[in-house]
């Protein structure tokens, strides 16, 4: 009786994973990266944050885009921002919500140096309650939505890379 039912169970666990692979399911954040688009060559501007740095080369990496310096594309990063500013503040006057801005302005350049797809922008924005009354896990909090934003952000890089090269 057992062995019937664990075979009941591997077969439906074989079947749901035939149906979910036959309906084009993929996990959120991969993309079908063309063959042309593989490979790239990463142009940072001095000053970039390393926190940015560091998702856009783990986005690379998980889209299977290899970086190389003679890649018959470059990924130019021009320029990165950052803000922070306050949104609301309470009957105190302490500050309730704040408000991240973060922009990368890019091109796609081929072999020469020459942009093939004009200047590009990323931006993302977010809002999150402050509580100076925990100062602490408010700074965790935001650590945390920056890191998020930054992956977001190195993700839209990308997309927009790949749609420029396809």
């Amino acid at each position: 009786m057992t062995n019937y039912r664990f075979l009941y169970k591997f077969m439906c666990l074989i079947l749901a994973s035939l149906l979910i692979s036959g309906c084009g399911f993929k996990l959120r954040g991969s993309a079908d990266v063309p063959e042309s688009s593989r490979l790239v060559t990463l142009i940072l501007k001095s000053g970039t944050p390393a926190s940015f740095e560091q998702a856009l080369r783990r986005t690379l990496y998980q889209q299977g885009i290899a970086l190389l310096e003679t890649a018959p594309y470059q990924l130019a990063i021009k320029q990165v921002k950052e803000n922070r500013r306050s949104i609301t503040l309470d009957r105190k006057a302490n500050v309730d919500e704040y408000e991240l801005l973060m922009l990368v302005k890019f091109e796609v350049l081929n072999t020469e140096g020459e942009s093939i797809s004009g200047p590009l922008v990323a931006r993302i924005e977010r809002i999150y309650d402050y509580d100076a009354d925990a100062a602490t896990a408010s700074y965790t909090l935001e650590k945390e939505i920056r890191s998020e934003m930054w992956q977001s952000l190195s993700e839209r890089v990308v997309r927009q890379f790949v749609a420029q090269t396809h």
